[in-house]
Order: C-alpha cells, then sequence, then structure tokens
C-alpha cells in the first residue's frame, strides 16, 4: 500500500462490494485460452458477467474492460444484459507477432468503454495536444500508430517497461490516456486484476487514488514492488498523446 494505492489480495467478486465506489474501472481480466480459435465457454461468459455486474455497480463513471476477441464478445452479450450504455470502442494496434500460417495474426486488443449516467467525466485536453489554432485534434479509435508517437508497442522481453517477466503487461502511456481523459485529479480507480500493476502505477503518477486486486500473492507484491519504483514513462504531461497537427 501507497498513499494512494491500495493493493489487495484476493477474488475481486469478494472484494469489489467492500471497497466502496469509484469514478473509474478498468478491466483486463485473464484471457480465456492463448492459442487461436478459442472460443467463449459458457463458464467464461459467466465468470464475466459477475465480475462486470459488481464492477458496474461500484462505477459512478466509466467502466473500460479490455481484452481479446472473447473478452470483447462475451462483455458485449454481459452489458446488453445489465443495460450499460457503451460510449467507445478502442482497439489498440501493435506489431502482430509471427503467425502459424493458419490465420491473421493477432494485432490488436480491444477496449470496450461503457459509461453511467449522462455527464461522465470527459478531459480530452488532458491527454491530447493543442493545434497552432488552439484546437483540440483527438486520436481516433485506433490506438497505438504512427500519430501516437513512441511508447504505444507491446511490452516484450526487451521493452524498457517490462517488469519483472510480467506476461501481457500494458503500455504506461495506454493507461495514461485512459485515466486521464475520463477522471480528474483525485478521482478514485479500480482495476480488479491487478496483474504487472500498471493502472495503478499509472494512477499514481497522476494523482488518482486506487485500488487494485489480484488473486495472487505473487503479483500482489510485485505490484507493490513496482509502485515503489513509479512509472517509467513521462505521462504526466501531453505527450500521453503526441497527435500530429
Amino acid at each position: 500500500m501507497t498513499k494512494q494505492v491500495d493493493v489487495i489480495c484476493g477474488d475481486c467478486r469478494e472484494i469489489v462490494p467492500t471497497v466502496g465506489r469509484f469514478d473509474f474501472v478498468f478491466a483486463d481480466p485473464p484471457a480465456l485460452d492463448n492459442g487461436q480459435g478459442a472460443v467463449p465457454t459458457a463458464e467464461y461468459d459467466s465468470f464475466t458477467r459477475e465480475w462486470m455486474k459488481l464492477c458496474w455497480r461500484a462505477c459512478s463513471g466509466i467502466l473500460a474492460a479490455h481484452g481479446d476477441d472473447n473478452l470483447a464478445e462475451s462483455c458485449l452479450v454481459a452489458a446488453r444484459r445489465l443495460k450499460m450504455r457503451r460510449i467507445g470502442w478502442i482497439n489498440w494496434a501493435y506489431k502482430p507477432k509471427q503467425g502459424d500460417g493458419k490465420a491473421w495474426p493477432d494485432a490488436r486488443r480491444h477496449c470496450l468503454i461503457f459509461a453511467r449516467g449522462d455527464s461522465p467525466t470527459w478531459n480530452p485536453a488532458a491527454v491530447c495536444r493543442q493545434t497552432e489554432l488552439g484546437r483540440i485534434r483527438l486520436p481516433g479509435t485506433i490506438w497505438g500508430g504512427e500519430c501516437d508517437g513512441p511508447h504505444w508497442g507491446r511490452i516484450i522481453a526487451n521493452s524498457y517497461e517490462r517488469w519483472e517477466k510480467s506476461r501481457g503487461q500494458l503500455p504506461e502511456v495506454y493507461l495514461a490516456r485512459l485515466i486521464g481523459a475520463y477522471t480528474a485529479p483525485g478521482a478514485r480507480v479500480l482495476d480488479p486484476f491487478a496483474g504487472s500493476g500498471t493502472t495503478a502505477v499509472v494512477a499514481q503518477e497522476l494523482g488518482r487514488e486506487c485500488v487494485t486486486i489480484d488473486q495472487s500473492n505473487d503479483a500482489c507484491e510485485k505490484v507493490r514492488r513496482r509502485l515503489l519504483v513509479g512509472a517509467l514513462r513521462d505521462i504526466g504531461n501531453h505527450e500521453i498523446a503526441r497527435c500530429r497537427r
């Protein structure tokens, strides 16, 4: 635990109902399968509905669900049942892995964005530069392209940001854009699947309170160590989006 971030070890389905309300929820749940051709199962869909329902109850602003095609498919079904209002669908594009020749190589992740209420926080000026005419040029719904600048690729073994051999680690700029646009300083952020701790580190850097949860004791200790080091990128300025004029 740091001044602003609380790392809790346990099942998010048991913990989320006990930790209050949040302005922003970012969820990157475990993938169903790292291989090609997997489809959502009834068990996976049930798990998705359960955590989404609990996180939605705890959300007073924005819920963003990040993941692969299976996650997107499962989340959309759950969101319709929960009558969640989707306001955005981001695709994070990155250099694909070498494929096996049997299918298109995986080169994207989805981020489905849902809003509770009619006036969620929306602060694009916090993550975009202005043009010479004083206008804001927003990035589109495809993130990670040339106009976004560096540091948007996958975090792999030799990446500067790689933290203690974490798998599935997200770039700091990715979380910084989401948190910067959808929250104000001092807001509360929830990440029910802590993983490598990128959400927590970025929230700390940007002056947001954060609760992050993971079932693994090792993962929680890894996040606590990472919080002591802090963010490795300069994410506290408009370089987050670096849109071209």
